[in-house]
């Protein structure tokens, strides 16, 4: 039997209301992850309570509690968001390279605001302290930092490897540029200083323009 108008238009309102609904809980999902990651920033794992999640997100514990069954869960949500966010960085450098190459300055800002943020840096180091004790979420954070490791090997050997070096040789400077500023963001915690900063991360680009205007040559 063929749907009355008032049969579809009931449906498109249920549809509507479904969809609303869905967009409310992912914002609050986001809402309580957000919080989540800046708080572990801040107090660590270990001091960090769903009360003060709730606090700084400004919602009730009880909204927390229908979205995530223990504290556990909504770390490993948030925290897996935080590092999905550096996969989809080093893919936006990848993608944006193959449209014009970067220059060695460009690559250095963009790994050092995409890839090493201070939240970032904070937070991994802090759950990767946390998670000694704790099998289950040892495996999610060596899940994640495996796919990014392997998200910024790829892009080594898409960026480096297009100007004529190895794929060894080009996750090798990688390692060495992403090693560098994940240290200049802990000295930059300890002891800020802008100016210093910026000429760390200029003698970089240098490294890598004078490593690939070597083009892989020993």
């Amino acid at each position: 039997m063929k749907p009355s108008r008032n049969d579809i238009a009931q449906q498109g309102k249920e549809t509507a209301r479904r969809r609303t609904q869905d967009e409310r809980s992912a914002a609050t999902i986001e809402k309580i992850c957000a919080a989540t990651i800046a708080l572990i920033a801040e107090i660590g794992y270990a001091n960090l309570t769903t009360t003060m999640i709730a606090d700084r997100a400004g919602i009730s514990r009880g909204a927390i509690l229908h979205h995530f069954d223990t504290r556990a869960d909504l770390v490993k949500r948030a925290t897996g968001g935080m590092w999905a966010s550096v996969v989809k960085a080093a893919a936006g450098i990848r993608a944006d390279h193959l449209k014009r190459t970067l220059s060695a300055e460009e690559f250095i800002e963009r790994a050092w605001t995409g890839l090493m943020t201070d939240t970032y840096v904070s937070v991994t180091i802090d759950m990767m302290t946390a998670s000694r004790g704790d099998k289950d979420l040892r495996q999610h954070v060596e899940g994640w930092m495996r796919s990014m490791f392997a998200s910024y090997r790829e892009t080594a050997r898409e960026v480096f490897g297009a100007a004529g070096l190895r794929h060894d040789e080009a996750e090798t400077l990688m390692l060495v540029v992403t090693s560098s500023l994940r240290g200049l963001r802990v000295g930059q915690m300890i002891e800020p200083d802008a100016a210093q900063a910026r000429a760390a991360l200029a003698l970089l680009a240098d490294l890598i323009r004078l490593r690939l205007a070597d083009g892989g040559r020993t």
